[in-house]
This record gives structure tokens, sequence and C-alpha cells, in this order.
């Protein structure tokens, strides 16, 4: 009797391990074939050159050349590469970001996940080396221009002024220090304007978007009313008509974060008594405008680019304004949003992002009789750029 429930036993242990070892042999060739049918898709599908969920241009594949390989370079780019053009590249980033939840971290792909639904990008470590020669390089062409007030305006990020928002024990850049530090390095040449005490005041507000790194119209107006004193304009206009032209914005952190539970609106202010006609030309490609507002973008995931329709490296605008102030205004994408509220009180303002301008400044200035110039810009992309020094730079 005993015997027989031995061997009865027995063989329900052989059956279990008979079962388990077909179960993991299917699970094997399972992932075989998957494994197989990904890495075939990877090499027959065609490579994308633009991430539209990320608004950034994608790796390509690098050049085999001996040097790279000795270098190590080819090794790295091809990772890039491969990274970048991975089937299926934003499920998978969707899928680890929850796998990141699970565990309790609070960070993904680089960007913050905040309280409230908040996405804070992760501030750079910055390149003084290259920071330094840039502001050296601001400073020289504020003294050759020294009949015209050269003023720079370094805005903070989010995660520096919506604190509370940060994941708890999350790290964050001093950005009031590195704004300082910027302005010392400036010197007497160049007049600083420094908006971060104006954003904490308004900290508890819609100041920056939850899904997208840049700052909101609201944001940006009460920039611009500190802007507005030290550029000396007279009568700002404080009574605006808002207009509401998105709801259902998701910025670039969502698509780097792979996070999507929140949304934005995206909003335009038109001056109620300031308001000015005015032509808008896009230099480079040829094409003019009558508003700064492209509707079209509204049609995209990157609602932000509703202000221009992006970025140009060169864009002129002539407004039916009378006084004769002309503003040449360097910038990043954060500016794209605060044109609006600078716009009724210039007859001519001339925008240059140094990323994409090769040409020469000192024929714009002559020109156009610029009477003010303004280097605006959010503080983490000034500190990494590598193009302004090369623009300025007095041939």
């Amino acid at each position: 009797m005993a015997l027989g429930k031995r061997r009865k036993k027995s063989e329900r242990q052989r059956e279990a391990r008979q079962w388990w070892e077909e179960f993991y042999s299917r699970l094997v060739k399972i992932f075989v074939v998957i494994l197989g049918i990904t890495v075939l898709v990877n090499i027959i599908k065609r490579d994308s050159s633009f991430s539209e969920a990320e608004n950034r241009m994608l790796a390509g594949r690098p050049e085999l050349t001996w040097e790279s390989v000795k270098s190590g370079k080819y090794m790295s780019e091809f990772e890039s590469y491969v990274s970048d053009q991975f089937f299926m590249r934003n499920q998978w980033i969707t899928l680890k970001l929850y796998q990141d939840k699970l565990i309790g971290k609070r960070e993904s792909n680089g960007v913050y996940l905040g309280k409230k639904g908040y996405l804070m990008e992760v501030p750079n470590d910055p390149d003084w080396e290259n920071v330094e020669r840039n502001v050296k390089e601001i400073s020289a062409f504020a003294k050759r221009n020294s009949d015209i007030t050269t003023y720079m305006c370094l805005v903070p990020n989010a995660s520096y002024i919506l604190k509370d928002k940060m994941p708890y024990g999350a790290p964050a850049r001093d950005q009031a220090k590195d704004i300082r530090k910027v302005h010392n390095m400036a010197g007497d040449a160049v007049k600083k304007i420094d908006v971060t005490a104006a954003l904490q005041k308004h900290a508890k507000e819609d100041i920056y978007y939850k899904t997208d790194h840049h700052w909101t119209s609201l944001g940006a107006y009460y920039a611009f009313e500190k802007l507005a004193a030290e550029l000396k304009i007279s009568n700002p206009e404080s009574d605006y008509n808002v207009y509401t032209v998105a709801d259902d914005f998701q910025g670039t952190l969502a698509s780097k974060s792979g996070y999507h539970r929140s949304k934005d609106i995206v909003q335009v202010y038109e001056p109620k008594k300031q308001n000015k006609e005015y032509v808008v030309m896009y230099v480079e490609e040829g094409e003019k405008s009558t508003s700064i507002y492209d509707r079209e973008s509204l049609k995209e995931k990157d609602k932000y680019t509703v202000f221009f329709g992006g970025n140009h490296a060169r864009i002129d605008i002539s407004t039916t304004q009378k006084a004769r102030k002309n503003l040449l205004l360097f910038k990043d994408s954060y500016a794209n949003c605060m044109v609006q509220f600078l716009l009724p009180y210039y007859q001519n303002i001339v925008i240059i992002d140094p990323r994409y301008f090769y040409e020469s400044v000192d024929n714009i200035i002559e020109s156009y009789s610029i009477t003010d110039i303004l280097f605006l810009y959010n503080v983490d992309t000034f500190l990494g750029d590598n193009s302004i020094a090369d623009v300025l730079a007095d041939d």
C-alpha cells in the first residue's frame, strides 16, 4: 500500500517536471521567435530621421571606418543609432516607465516624475568652459555696440521654481546660483534682468506646462512685467483677451518619460488696447504671414509650436508701431511665447536663433537701426549652448 502511494507520488512529480520542462521549452521558443521577428523588423524597417513624440532628430546609421572603430566612436554612435531606431521604441519607453514606478523609482529617461502630474526635466551639468566662451563673446559684442543697451535674461526651469512639485529627495541644481555666476562673467557691459523672483511669486499658478519643458504663456507674462520695466516700455498692457487654443497638449517630457496621464492647455494672449498690425517674415524660408501663430501646428503633437511653427534661424517682424524702437532678440524656444507680449512696443523685431543662424549680425543692427538687444534663454539651454560665440564673433 505504502509502495503504491510512493509510486503515484513519484509519477506526479515526474509529470510535474515534464510539464515545467515543456513550459520553459515553449517559452524559450516563443522568446526566440519574438526576438527573431524584432531583429528582422529592425533590419528591414526604414529609419526615421525625426521623432515627433520627442521633438528631436534621431541618430542615423554611423559610417563604418577603421578610425571610428579604433577610437571607439563607431560603437558609441551605433549604440545611439540602435536605441533611436528600435522597433516600437515609444512603447518600450512606456513599459519601462511602469516597471520603474513599480519599484518606486521617480525618474524616467532623464525626467523626474513629480507631484500632481508634473514632469520635470533633469538639468544638465554645465560645460563652464563653453559657457565662459559664450559669455565672453556676448560681453565683447555689447562693448562693440555700446550705443545700444544689451540685456540678458535667463529663465529658470520648473525643477527650480516649482521645487515643491519635485519627487521627495530628488536633487536639483541651484539655478539662481548658476544665473548669478553667468551675470558675474558678463560684467558691466551687459544689463542683467533676473525674473526668478517674479516667477517664484506665482509658483502656485500654471506658469509651467506639466508635460513639457517650456513655460506657459502665463509664466511668460509674469516675466514680461519685469522685462517691460527694464526695457523701458511705456504703459505696458495689463489687460488681455486670453484664448485657449488646445486643451490636450502632451509635450516632450511626456514622450521622453512615457508618462501620458497629464494634459496641458495652450493659451495665447491678445492685448485689448495695444493691438498693432504686423507682418512676419521667415527669412530663410522666404515666407510671410500676418500672424505669429501657426494654427496648423495645433494639429500636430507638439502644440507649443503654435508660436511661429517652431524654431527658425531668423524671423523679421514689422509692425505699425510709430515709436522708432527696434529689438534684436537672440533666443531659444522659451522666447517664442514671449514675443506675443513684446510685439506691440517695437517697430521692428528681428529674432535670431544662433543654433541655426550663420549670417552677419552687424548688418542687421545697421539695417534695422536696432535700439535694444536682448538675450532671452532658458538657463539650462543657455548653459549647454555651443553656438552663441560663433554667431557673435567679430570676424
